[in-house]
């Protein structure tokens, strides 16, 4: 798909995407996306780039925010430990785009160590996460099935029948999509999260949701309050859950030329058409 200009005119250098008081002006956005694909200026550019480069923008700026709401931003010796671990890795040390890795990069690690103030975070919303995850699911292989999906059970076909019928996960199709309950940290990442956001805004039903097996149609099937796991607890899981976290709880803006946020799924939906 052809989504979006890149240098898009008179006011171009207007807010693109907003986290909190964090914000990437149109420019920014644009300059990113153009070094990311080699398009030059005023040609348009796959929508699907322009996406996944605002939702990498949102969900690195959502930890930051969130870390930065308890009290820690990154010093001198943070970035230079990140800028360290960057260049190790193989970035470019030319990217213009390198301190804002070097910050992601910073405040990753931070969550990493279990500071502090990663705890803080974590006990002070202890309680969106402090569910079992009792779910069905449809599993199908593009995002237009998936819409397919909801379109069949929104005109009332029941969930285990469409699960049954198109599911590609074989063993819980032939239990009419079903998964059971099972705690957090069963699941990929981006199912869990949008359970947990189903969850926090009283829905039963989401999707489409993005994972490396295809695209899910998940159903809530009941609310199952647990005692939530300590912090000491999470082990690998603590950078993972403070992702969750800050996305679960920042306020995000996009202007719609360059998707919308879902903040149950916590995606970005591409826009429905060239702009």
């Amino acid at each position: 798909m052809v989504g979006a200009l890149v240098g898009s005119g008179c006011g171009s250098s207007a807010t693109a995407v907003r986290v909190g008081d964090r914000s990437l002006d149109r420019d920014d956005l644009m300059s990113w996306v153009s070094d990311r694909t080699g398009v030059e200026t005023e040609m348009t550019v796959p929508s699907e780039i322009v996406v996944e480069t605002v939702a990498e923008w949102i969900i690195n700026e959502s930890l930051a925010d969130l870390l930065a709401e308890h009290g820690w931003t990154p010093d001198d010796k943070a970035r230079n430990s990140a800028r360290d671990q960057l260049l190790v890795a193989g970035i470019d040390p030319e990217d213009a785009r390198l301190p804002t890795y070097i910050d992601w990069q910073a405040v990753r690690a931070r969550a990493a160590s279990g500071g502090p103030e990663v705890r803080a975070a974590y006990e002070a919303h202890v309680a969106l996460l402090s569910h079992e995850l009792c779910t069905s699911h449809v599993l199908v292989a593009s995002e237009a099935d998936a819409r397919e999906v909801l379109d069949l059970l929104g005109s009332g076909r029941p969930f285990a029948e469409v699960a049954r019928a198109l599911s590609q996960d074989s063993g819980s199709a032939a239990r009419g999509g079903t998964l059971g309950c099972v705690p957090l940290g069963s699941f990929v990442p981006t199912f869990e999260r949008a359970t947990l956001g189903a969850l926090r805004d009283g829905k039963t039903l989401v999707g489409p949701v993005p994972s490396q097996f295809g695209f899910h149609v998940i159903r809530v099937n009941e609310i199952a309050p647990v005692t939530p796991v300590a912090f000491e607890d999470l082990g690998d899981r603590t950078v993972s859950v403070a992702f969750q976290i800050a996305t679960l709880t920042r306020t995000v803006e996009v202007d719609g030329r360059y998707g919308t946020w879902d903040p149950t799924v916590g995606q970005v939906v591409p826009p429905a058409g060239p702009r």
